[in-house]
């Protein structure tokens, strides 16, 4: 199968358009199954704007006189309308030439500026361009000087203080520095402070240990748990009042100047869940380390964790520390300054704003360079984002409403995100809402064909490359590596996850799958078919699972899955009628782990009032009446059928090799049917290693050997 990079196929896509007479250049778009307008076959009138970094937005748009800015075009487009009546009948494209366009706030665009149906309002590159869309400042390389205020130089490491080079910002005009706030699992998003990037590489905030961890000491004072009060703002921000204090174990600490504004960031109670700290204080003489706040779960000896923020320790080619109070940034330089290109995120807001707007596509541009997301839709139908870069963001590359919910509220509908590259995120992908869980009405959203990697910089769990919620939303054929924990997470009814390739995620947590729901009755109809997940081993301790059912989730069809050197292929946590068949599994540490949880350890979790609250899920759907009563029939009477037990699971007609067997619970054999399940004694030549790159072959040793094996499309696997 394919591996090449999204970017070679960018490339290939802008050589293309420019020898292409077409006004758009067609893509993936153009497939099938697309969500949106199909707009590359297109043949309608339309009207063409242009626009140019040396443009002016009192121009008329032409190429000759092109105007300057996208909000200049969008305004162009909105004066034409009022002049034209005809204007519906019109595909409208604004053509943008090459070059940086700054954005110092959101584009927006709203319900006036939408397009319609086979005739959308299209933003893309002329010609195939480099069009770059950024966020922030480029600060020249000539602008950086050796440090010499004697002061710094004393706190720098004595290798580095010749090295380390500083640029005043507030020399550049710059003033907004943000500030770093505390974040993780379980808390608010909120805005990055600024970043660094040189060459299109992030940098790292002064650290100690430059790479790796240290393991927490003797914890004297847990802090606070606001995990154990979870729903209540009062009693939680209470308990997040309250620092903890624990030994540390290396005395780096106690040898820094300044601490007022050090931090932590670590996996502190859970190695899936992490968050920073500020410290509050250090005591070299008891070697002790309190903290202003507690983390999500508080805190126990042994954990992972790294100091950042310290200019004491700006000692490694790529690190960088921002004084803000003097508005001095300095850089130990990864490469020569002079030619190179440093950008300063600054823009906090999302680059793009669709609100209640319809029919609009952006294709072939770059965003990049934002503290916030790249592009944020919001109740809207038949947009599009094709072909595009997001990187260096410090948040999401493309929302479509809100995925914090089961409910997925405000995601619009037949939506998609197609063919882009998506990579140095700081807390995910693309984020899927939409549809309506009261009539298991889909969206129909969807994310297709995307190379998504290094999606997780700044918040490292639970900032997947693709999350799902609402009902009737689908992730195909994208290729999703290198991150710390989750690919593709899911909440809500009837998606569809299929043809994905998934690999080397999980890679700092452990209790973690690849693919991942977790704890509801009601989140049935999802299906997980023919995708390929292969090298995800994790950290050890409780693992790294490719399909991970956690804490009873229920209701889905796992099949036609390929996993090679997965550590832990899949874990039902005890959910109910889920149903795992026609997988392959080759090469792992376990196969299938089905446990009933909710007998033993889980019980009072899963009980009326229990903690997980899955009954109060339950109550806020309308699980007996229809469309849910006939599409979910052994949900209605679940409350009175034992919900604790592991019933009506189906495990079969699995192929297995070189991985330990089934591990089911004996409920969920009794209550369930776990049949036909073949373990191989020779490789079957599913997968073959070519230059080090598992490579997908074929079935047929498997499907000989197995009646009832339904024979997996592979051909079909991978970026479309």
């Amino acid at each position: 199968m394919s591996r090449f990079s999204r970017r070679d196929l960018l490339r290939a896509a802008g050589a293309a358009a420019a020898v292409a007479s077409t006004t758009i250049v067609t893509g993936p778009a153009a497939h099938a199954d697309t969500a949106g307008d199909g707009q590359g076959g297109n043949d309608s009138p339309g009207r063409q704007f242009f626009v140019a970094t040396d443009g002016n937005d009192a121009n008329p748009g032409t190429l000759p006189k092109p105007l300057a800015t996208l909000e200049g075009a969008r305004d162009a487009i909105r004066a034409w309308r009022q002049r034209t009546s005809d204007h519906t009948k019109a595909q409208v494209t604004v053509q943008l030439r090459g070059g940086v366009y700054r954005r110092t706030q959101s584009f927006t665009l709203d319900a006036q500026d939408s397009g319609s149906p086979g005739r959308p309002v299209t933003y893309t590159a002329y010609n195939g361009e480099e069009v770059r869309l950024v966020g922030g400042v480029d600060l020249p390389g000539t602008g950086f000087t050796p440090v010499t205020d004697q002061a710094i130089r004393d706190r720098l490491p004595a290798a580095a203080r010749d090295i380390v080079q500083e640029v005043d910002l507030s020399a550049l005009g710059i003033s907004d520095y943000g500030r770093i706030v505390q974040t993780g699992y379980g808390l608010p998003t909120t805005v990055t402070p600024p970043e660094l990037f040189f060459n299109g590489t992030s940098m790292t905030l002064a650290r100690y240990p430059s790479t790796g961890f240290l393991k927490v000491g003797k914890v004297i004072d847990r802090g606070g748990n606001p995990r154990s009060v979870l729903g209540d703002p009062e009693k939680m921000a209470a308990e997040f009042a309250k620092g903890a204090t624990f030994k540390y174990t290396d005395p780096r600490p106690s040898t820094w100047t300044d601490t007022s504004d050090v931090w932590m960031h670590g996996y502190w109670y859970y190695d899936w869940a992490d968050g920073n700290l500020q410290i509050k204080s250090i005591d070299p003489a008891s070697q002790q380390i309190s903290t202003k706040t507690a983390s999500m779960y508080s805190m126990r000896a042994g954990q992972r964790y790294y100091y950042y923020n310290v200019l004491e320790e700006l000692d490694t080619p790529g690190e960088w520390y921002l004084d803000r109070a003097t508005g001095k940034l300095y850089l130990y330089p990864p490469s020569s300054l002079p030619g190179a290109t440093v950008l300063l995120s600054l823009l906090s807001d999302p680059m793009a704003v669709l609100d209640g707007c319809s029919h609009v596509t952006f294709s072939h541009l770059i965003f990049e360079g934002s503290r916030g997301d790249g592009i944020s839709v919001t109740d809207g139908t038949s947009n599009v984002v094709r072909d595009c870069t997001l990187q260096l963001l410090g948040g999401r590359a493309v929302t479509f409403g809100d995925v914090t919910t089961a409910d997925g509220p405000h995601g619009g509908s037949r939506n998609e995100v197609r063919g882009c590259h998506i990579q140095a995120t700081g807390r995910g992908g693309i984020s899927l809402a939409g549809g309506d869980r009261a009539t298991l009405t889909p969206a129909r959203n969807q994310a297709v064909g995307n190379e998504i990697h290094n999606y997780s910089r700044l918040q490292a769990t639970y900032s997947p490359a693709v999350e799902i919620a609402g009902v009737g939303n689908r992730a195909a054929n994208n290729h999703i590596y290198d991150a710390p924990h989750v690919a593709i997470l899911f909440r809500g009814n009837d998606h569809l996850i299929e043809y994905n390739e998934i690999n080397d995620v999980v890679q700092q947590t452990s209790d973690a799958g690849a693919i991942y729901a977790g704890r509801d009755w009601t989140g049935r109809g999802t299906v997980v078919r023919y995708n390929f997940l292969h090298d995800i081993v994790g950290i050890g301790g409780l693992g790294a699972f490719g399909v991970y059912l956690d804490d009873c989730f229920c209701g889905t069809t796992v099949t036609g899955n390929i996993f090679f050197d997965v550590s832990k292929d899949f874990l039902i946590g005890g959910g109910r009628d889920n149903t795992i068949t026609n997988n392959v599994m080759l090469s792992g540490s376990s196969s299938i782990t089905l446990d009933d949880r909710g007998l033993g350890w889980a019980a009072a979790n899963v009980a009326p009032g229990g903690s997980w609250g899955m009954y109060n899920m339950l109550a806020a759907v309308p699980y007996q009446e229809e469309p849910w009563r006939s599409r979910y029939p052994n949900l209605v009477n679940i409350a009175d059928d034992q919900p604790a037990y592991p019933k009506y699971n189906v495990v079969e007609y699995n192929a297995l090799h070189n991985v330990r067997a089934l591990s089911i619970a004996p409920s969920a054999r009794t209550y369930g049917t776990v049949d036909h399940n073949l373990t191989l004694t020779a490789d079957p030549g599913v997968v073959t290693v070519v230059n080090g790159k598992p490579t997908l072959a074929n079935d047929d040793q498997i499907a000989a050997q197995l009646p009832g094996y339904q024979r997996i499309p592979m051909n079909r696997i991978g970026l479309s």
